[in-house]
């Protein structure tokens, strides 16, 4: 596949953000593909142009529910939102 990248010079002068997302532990534990493949979306950021200083991983959640951590994923998508 060679189609033209839609990435251009403005997108890559910010940062990318990489939020990886399983429920529950147990998730996390079964299904480690999805997990591994969520994590390597930050090697296909790095093959459109951005370096791996400016790709953000957010995980601090993984494996939480979403009733559980939904004040914390709030405030780090606010923080994340100023930054973008």
């Amino acid at each position: 596949m060679n189609s033209p990248s839609k990435v251009t010079t403005d997108h890559l002068r910010r940062s990318a953000y990489l939020y990886v997302r399983q429920s529950t532990l147990r998730q996390v534990h079964e299904n480690c593909e999805s997990t591994a493949r969520q994590y390597d979306l930050k090697r296909r950021a790095q093959a459109l142009g951005w370096t791996s200083e400016q790709i953000v991983v957010i995980d601090e959640d993984l494996g939480m529910s979403g009733a559980t951590a939904a004040a914390e994923r709030v405030n780090e998508f606010e923080t994340s939102g100023a930054r973008i």
